[in-house]
């Protein structure tokens, strides 16, 4: 037998002596008769640098759980444990030092009777515990984001943190964790929803946020087979995707990204396809209440989807020349598949502003092309605002077509009703729908009767021969708006919510009716003299 120079892994520990033997091999007769691995033991320097860096390492271990129970926050007696993620406690740290346990299951009982039962997209438990254990990033979007300043009860610089913080708590979560979850959809789609801006400066784009959740929900596997995550997604797909939730929360961002689409004019990242059927006809057979007033918000949504693509509404290089017979053969087409979707509205819904609003909406959708020429499409497309009203840019037939001139009666009509329903509505529900997907269509409505107006008070144009001033009531619309900012300002003096600011702004009518009827009067007086 032979000693080795250097001992073998399982001599060196058990400290005996180390000898190869006569085998070929190298392999010592210990390990031969045991059947063991025999490796050569690393060297006695190296040996101490592996247990020096093993001790560093045990080390900063007990330091870093120090420190993560120094900075535990107190919890009152009957609260949950302490979640084991960190980002979750920091979650939960946050939401806590600025809004007290105390007051937490009040603003969630709030949302679940104000924004929840006007636009029930995201449903959330009712139990404070339950939502603070599962979902805390989605609840803390719901108490910063869907409630006013006045309702959080919070201080003005706490309430302008909150919102601060709480997208830099979504970037976070998204961009620097690169994490996946039906909860962080939800999350998303609430911040975009409801969306509010401190007063110092913006906080990132709701447009923006909607694509991250419709592209998130994607990647966790519940948009349906058409649609397959990402390849560094495929690991992180949602446990149930045929459930309620997941097919709600999938609904959503289809509510969202067509919004999204008709606000800025762009083609919907999200198409109607089999997978939205389905999810739709299974709440629809299994759901509650509420899920009865989403489906009827989604099949108008879906309707109004239809229009866009029929009509090219978001198709800015296309020209839909709505003084041809046509167009108003796909107009009829459209507005009888509108009136189908209300004569469908179960009867307990039948009396919701909400729907009635959105189904006015999508009228003035089908009736747009009436004022769109091949150069002032990209002026419906928000922000309305005054300095966007296309006041030389007119379609101006020589002869107008009998349909054209009803089309145009009617569009006047539909935006009076709009804004008739919504001074009528309840400021509670008024200031509770989304400002992403409710106010914004309002406004809309305005900015197109402004429109039609302009059009129609134009010397050269022939719209003027049948759209006589008196029927546009501007200056009773200003009042109606001007009323119902007043109550919406009593609820939210501080105007947090930026349904508020959004009507507030609509105060540019009267100032601006004010000085466009004046140039009409100077321009007649020139042309009598």
């Amino acid at each position: 037998m032979r000693k080795r120079s250097r001992a073998c892994e399982e001599c060196h520990r058990l400290k005996i002596k180390c000898d190869v033997g006569t085998s070929s091999s190298g392999i010592c007769d210990r390990c031969t008769r045991n059947s063991l691995e025999c490796t050569p033991a690393a060297p006695r320097l190296q040996r101490d640098r592996i247990k020096e860096l093993e001790s560093q390492v045990q080390e900063l271990r007990n330091v870093l759980r120090e420190q993560s129970n120094s900075t535990t926050p107190s919890r009152s007696p009957g609260s949950l444990p302490l979640l084991e993620n960190s980002h979750e406690n920091a979650i939960l740290s946050l939401l806590d030092a600025r809004i007290p346990l105390s007051r937490q299951q009040p603003l969630l009982d709030f949302y679940l009777h104000h924004a929840g039962a006007a636009w029930p997209l995201i449903r959330v438990p009712s139990d404070l515990d339950r939502i603070r254990l599962k979902s805390p990033i989605l609840l803390l979007s719901i108490l910063v984001y869907t409630v006013t300043h006045a309702t959080q009860g919070t201080e003005l610089e706490v309430h302008d943190e909150l919102v601060r913080e709480t997208m830099h708590m979504l970037g976070e979560e998204v961009v620097g964790r690169g994490q996946r979850s039906l909860e962080l959809v939800q999350a998303l789609l609430v911040a975009a929803l409801w969306v509010k801006t401190t007063r110092k400066g913006y906080q990132g784009s709701c447009y923006q946020i909607v694509q991250l959740a419709v592209d998130m929900a994607i990647d966790i596997g519940i948009a349906g087979f058409a649609l397959q995550p990402s390849p560094v997604a495929y690991f992180d797909r949602h446990e149930d995707e045929t459930s309620a939730e997941a097919r709600r929360t999938w609904l959503a961002c289809f509510v969202a990204a067509s919004t999204s689409s008709m606000s800025m004019r762009r083609p919907s990242a999200v198409s109607w396809d089999g997978h939205h059927q389905e999810c739709m006809l299974y709440l629809e057979c299994v759901g509650d209440p509420l899920d009865m007033l989403m489906c009827q918000i989604v099949r108008i949504t879906q309707i109004i989807q239809e229009i866009s693509k029929r009509l090219s509404l978001c198709e800015l290089t296309s020209f839909v020349d709505a003084n041809d017979y046509s167009i108003h053969t796909v107009m009829e087409e459209l507005k009888s598949k509108v009136d189908a979707w209300a004569a469908q509205i179960p009867t307990q819904l039948a009396s919701s502003s909400t729907l009635n609003v959105l189904r006015h909406i999508a009228m003035i959708y089908i009736y747009e092309p009436v004022l769109h020429t091949p150069t002032n499409k990209p002026s419906f497309a928000a922000p309305f605002i005054p300095g966007r009203i296309p006041i030389k840019d007119f379609p101006k037939p020589l002869v107008a077509i009998p349909p054209l001139q009803s089309a145009l009666e009617a569009i006047v009509f539909h935006c009076h009703s709009v804004i008739d329903t919504i001074a009528e509505m309840d400021p509670e529900i008024a200031i509770s729908l989304p400002t992403f997907c409710f106010t914004p269509t309002v406004v809309y409505a305005l900015f197109v009767l402004v429109t039609v107006l302009v059009a129609g008070t134009d010397p050269a144009n022939t719209y003027g021969r049948f759209l006589p001033t008196e029927i546009f009531h501007i200056e009773e619309c200003g009042l109606k708006l001007r009323e119902l900012t007043a109550k919406l300002k009593d609820i939210d003096p501080t105007m947090s919510c930026y349904t508020v600011r959004m009507f507030d702004a609509t105060s540019w009518l009267e100032e601006w009716y004010n000085n466009y009827t004046a140039i009409l009067r100077r321009y007649e007086s020139n042309l009598a003299n």
